[in-house]
């Protein structure tokens, strides 16, 4: 073998083991996940749950309202403190408690006598939700490397989408049994647990630890979690000089009080909060929500429209995996642009189909329900659609919102969570990341109170 092939070969290996990801990586990225599929099955849970519920509990519109917007506070609320949770606790800690959180309310819900129990139930998921929705990307972001971090934080994505279509299915399918409810809302128990338990064997963050001044444990954890190539030193040391500024946990009134003299955390949260919050303005969680009413109310039947819901599911699950590669290929500004410029396109498109449809004859009373009276809403399409058995309507419905999915998973969905487990500085890296996830979940509990008034 002559000189230039045994250097060519070297080489060749040498790059591979750089490139090469530890198996603990791998697996912390998927438990911590967890956090993002349970987040991703509550939300696509309700909508066929709870038009169970309301018929076997003789729910009012008030109370069912309370019902279903129950999490969205409690998650709302709990995002705004997680941050200070995190820095003191710990992100390990923390994941843990929104697990633990999450297994509790849904085994209360699963068992729930009455309205308030399950209420009780839909308040302690959204503990859990709120927790992990903030924790995970920050915990992924900060045990990944930088090359890794986009693609690990966009699977934390996928994760929440796999969630929504796992529940989509599960709906379809549950659907007909007596008390099905109990079964969609109790078997999110299990993931919860899974993570419970993994979690117990996960590391702390590194950054965390440096933090608390555990420089050996730090180490220690950075060793574990990196190929044998990879210059732990030097990220050490850089970790040690980003976290120089602020020794401890800070405060979110003293993260609040930092920003009016640091131009650079200002801007970051400014841009972090803007992009969760126009995620939801986008309509993604209104698409998620009422899938199943927005293809009834262009005509189609209960089992088609249960049926066609799963398939937006599926079809946001496979091209947030198109997201995976894109995030390596384009930089995040330009995929961002792209995908946003493509969900314009694609509203417009979905608007122009139901002005196409004019033929559907819809009173404007019916547009005008609240989220609590969906189930009402629903049976009356379906007897003014009895008739109707054209399936012209609902195809082009699903054909658009499939334009709208296929424009938003890849950029939209994943980018707001990657960008902001990268934007933040350091020392306020976990009250940025609360306040930006509390941006989100204040924009869907406004896009949600609003579709259909």
């Amino acid at each position: 073998m002559s000189d230039s092939d045994e250097e060519e070969l070297f080489t060749s290996r040498s790059t591979s083991a750089q490139n090469w990801t530890p198996r603990k990586v791998i697996l912390l990225t998927g438990l911590a996940a967890i956090g993002g599929f349970l987040f991703g099955y509550d939300t696509g849970v309700v909508s066929g749950a709870f038009i169970l519920v309301r018929r076997d509990m003789s729910l009012s519109d008030t109370w069912q309202e309370v019902l279903v917007s129950g999490t969205l506070v409690s998650a709302f609320l709990t995002a705004l403190t997680t941050g200070t949770i995190a820095d003191k606790f710990g992100r390990r800690p923390t994941i843990l408690l929104g697990s633990f959180n999450f297994a509790i309310g849904s085994l209360v819900m699963a068992v729930a006598s009455g309205k308030e129990i399950l209420l009780v139930g839909r308040l302690l998921v959204g503990v859990g939700v709120g927790l992990a929705s903030t924790t995970v990307p920050l915990y992924i972001g900060e045990t990944s490397t930088p090359s890794l971090r986009g693609a690990l934080v966009t699977l934390n994505t996928l994760a929440i989408v796999f969630g929504q279509l796992v529940a989509s299915v599960l709906c379809g399918v549950l659907v007909d049994i007596e008390e099905g409810w109990r079964y969609m809302l109790g078997l999110a128990l299990v993931p919860a647990v899974i993570q419970l338990i993994g979690f117990f064997f996960m590391p702390e963050s590194p950054r965390f630890l440096v933090r608390q001044g555990k420089y050996t444990e730090a180490q220690e954890v950075l060793i574990s979690i990196r190929n044998p190539y990879h210059q732990i030193q030097e990220e050490f040391e850089d970790i040690k000089v980003d976290c120089s500024r602020e020794s401890g946990s800070l405060s979110m009134l003293g993260f609040l009080k930092s920003l009016p003299v640091d131009s650079i955390a200002r801007k970051a949260l400014f841009l972090g909060c803007l992009l969760q919050f126009c995620q939801q303005l986008a309509g993604i969680n209104t698409v998620m929500y009422y899938a199943a009413s927005i293809i009834k109310m262009a005509g189609a039947s209960n089992q088609m429209a249960v049926w066609f819901s799963a398939v937006t599911a599926a079809i946001n699950f496979l091209f947030t995996i198109l997201g995976l590669k894109l995030v390596h290929i384009m930089t995040r500004r330009r995929l961002l642009f792209v995908s946003m410029c493509c969900v314009i396109v694609s509203l417009l498109i979905i608007s122009t189909s139901f002005l196409y449809m004019g033929d559907i004859k819809m009173p404007n009373q019916t547009l005008g329900l609240s989220i609590a009276n969906e189930s009402l809403a629903n049976d009356f399409i379906e007897e003014a659609s009895t008739d109707d058995t054209s399936v012209t309507g609902p195809v082009l419905i699903l054909v658009s919102l499939s334009l709208y999915l296929i424009s938003f998973a890849p950029g939209l969905g994943p980018l707001p969570w990657t960008i902001n487990s990268e934007i933040h500085p350091g020392y306020c890296r976990a009250q940025a990341q609360s306040l930006s996830t509390s941006s989100n979940w204040l924009g869907n509990l406004l896009v949600s109170f609003t579709f259909l008034r």
